[in-house]
């Protein structure tokens, strides 16, 4: 049996065994809080590439195949299985199916600080929105949790569906539409599970997102700077991401992948695993940009 077989096959057939012992048989299955720990894979498939001996390829393989399972699973976890979980902070804001959260703009914020920790779902952000958020939720049987608070010209925002059940019967649309304004400068991260994700932030003035994705798929535009640099970092599963650049700036890839698909138009490679634009030495803005994952599709074009 090749690796890669072994590799696929434990992963699906444990996928099955955990959703059949949760939705089927009703047994309480704690992992949700296990996709810290993806990086656990890669060292696993890492070690079955540098392993001679076939039998070690062999173990090593269906070993990522196992723990990588588990991880995929364990962004289920959190938001698609109707388990109970602790309830949320009583000073934290909640929004209700149809309802929105908003904040009213005030020019003396002068830096958003942004992070959703989601589920399954449909999720678009954009930057031409009056308010300086505004949050609207469709589709969803429960609540999401919002926590906002200022701190002098800064202004954390935190939406999180780890609280939230939604059941696998449900049928209708989850969708999660989020406006920001596009005077403040931005800070993002995003911590996914299987959601279907449009983050069109081209006209937000960004210096750093951080994506952490399961089997999502993901669409990621930027534009505007907060400063003449912009950090991206993206940690993938079996996720397909797609990156949309403006082409007038330097840009930087690092790459630390194993099994995934990367397709980089118009760059440059360096070293192995480095690769630039041509004019990432003499453009006044540059984007850096790490990729991490296992088994995912990474895209970069610049337009």
């Amino acid at each position: 049996m090749k690796s890669k077989q072994l590799f696929w096959g434990i992963l699906f057939v444990t996928l099955g065994v955990l959703y059949l012992l949760v939705e089927v048989m009703h047994v309480r299955v704690a992992i949700g809080g296990f996709y810290h720990y993806w990086p656990l894979s890669l060292i696993l498939i890492g070690l079955a590439v540098l392993s001679k001996n076939n039998y070690a390829k062999l173990t090593f393989s269906g070993l990522s195949g196992l723990v990588f399972a588990f991880v995929i699973f364990s962004f289920f976890a959190r938001s698609w299985f109707p388990w109970e979980w602790d309830e949320c902070d009583t000073n934290i804001h909640k929004i209700a199916t149809t309802e929105q959260f908003s904040e009213p703009f005030d020019g003396k914020i002068k830096t958003v600080n942004a992070s959703f920790k989601m589920g399954a779902g449909r999720i678009v952000l954009h930057g031409d929105d009056s308010n300086l958020v505004t949050l609207k939720s469709g589709g969803m049987r429960d609540l999401f949790s919002v926590d906002a608070d200022r701190q002098d010209d800064n202004y954390n925002f935190d939406v999180s569906m780890e609280h939230v059940k939604i059941h696998v019967d449900d049928k209708s649309d989850r969708k999660l539409d989020i406006g920001f304004n596009n005077k403040p400068n931005y800070n993002f991260d995003f911590e996914l599970g299987a959601a279907d994700v449009d983050l069109d932030l081209t006209s937000l003035k960004v210096e750093r997102v951080n994506l952490s994705t399961g089997a999502a798929s993901c669409n990621l535009k930027v534009k505007e700077f907060a400063t003449d640099t912009m950090d991206i970092k993206v940690e993938a599963g079996a996720a397909s991401v797609r990156i949309i650049l403006p082409r007038e700036v330097g840009v930087q890839i690092k790459r630390e992948t194993a099994l995934a698909s990367t397709h980089f138009d118009d760059f440059n490679e360096i070293s192995d695993d480095l690769f630039q634009t041509d004019n990432f030495s003499s453009a006044k803005k540059k984007i850096f940009i790490e990729i991490e994952g296992g088994v995912a599709s990474f895209y970069v074009t610049r337009k």
